[in-house]
């Protein structure tokens, strides 16, 4: 059970119907809303639900085959903030253009119990760049950040006229907004923040806002492939923050330090060489790391 609400169960026989997906070997898992309440159910194997992130009481994600789930507690007092399940649906509909060129993941399910945000996505093949990073040749690298670079392009190619998600909801990019109050996502009070730093124009870009090393996904298995994963923060912002993000961002560092910020400056120099400005100093200048 998950959530006193889903119930996952794990099978050999592939289901015709419903919400399932694969095990990466010959059996499957499927998950359902039951009308009933009492199950008779056995504990999975720690190997087959492992646990990838956890963010103490905020949220966590697990790996259940070739699937993922993330649980985000949600806050009673946030506005409207665009969901990731929105976001992802956003980006793989034609309608709304190109589906992107570059592996992203899709919806198998979403559902919010007890004030708990629970999406299964679909897994992005490959491993995570703070994984993988460490055994790259220099070649290898240079790949990796020239392909974020033309994922930022790629995305900055759908425009609108507010600092949004991509419904219109809230923005939750604390790195604009220090204060990190959930009152404080409008259009209208990160529009402030961006002019104090010196961003100016009036239509922005979209831009995923959290290309970290654990979020950016490497598929060295034929050449090299780059794909994103943890969508949360998506959504439209001046171009001036995309390397700016970059420059500022310690979240974004390795774990490891003997690597720090390599990742995130050697992206911010190759958008620099493409022609995104940055307003580094003007950020630093409102804000310090503490």
């Amino acid at each position: 059970m998950i959530g006193d609400r889903l119930l996952l169960r794990y099978t050999t026989v592939r289901p015709s119907s419903g919400c399932s997906w694969s095990d990466g070997g010959d059996a499957f898992y499927t998950l359902s809303e039951p009308n009933y309440v009492q199950h008779q159910t056995r504990p999975l194997s720690s190997t087959q639900i492992q646990l990838v992130h956890d963010a103490g009481d905020c949220n966590a994600a697990w790996r259940i085959g070739e699937a993922f789930l993330k649980v985000q507690a949600l806050s009673l007092k946030a506005p409207s903030r665009t969901p990731e399940h929105i976001t992802l649906n956003y980006l793989h509909d034609p309608a709304n253009g190109s589906p992107p060129t570059f592996p992203i993941p899709h919806v198998l399910y979403h559902k919010e119990i007890n004030h708990r945000y629970y999406l299964f996505t679909s897994r992005v093949p490959g491993d995570t760049l703070e994984k993988s990073w460490p055994s790259m040749d220099e070649t290898t690298k240079q790949m990796c950040v020239e392909q974020a670079v033309e994922i930022c392009k790629e995305l900055g190619q759908r425009k609108n006229n507010k600092i949004c998600g991509v419904d219109g909801g809230g923005l939750s990019e604390n790195w604009i907004n220090r204060a990190q109050s959930p009152s404080q996502y409008s259009h209208e009070t990160l529009l402030l923040c961006c002019r104090e730093f010196g961003m100016k124009g009036n239509i922005f870009v979209l831009c995923h806002c959290d290309i970290g090393p654990k979020n950016v996904i490497v598929d060295l298995s034929n050449g090299c492939t780059v794909g994103l994963v943890d969508w949360e923060v998506t959504g439209f912002v001046p171009k001036e923050w995309i390397r700016t993000k970059f420059c500022v961002c310690w979240g974004m560092d390795f774990d490891d330090d003997k690597y720090s910020n390599d990742w995130r400056q050697r992206v911010q120099l190759q958008l620099g060489k493409e022609g995104f400005s940055e307003v580094e100093q003007a950020w630093s200048s409102q804000f310090s790391k503490s």
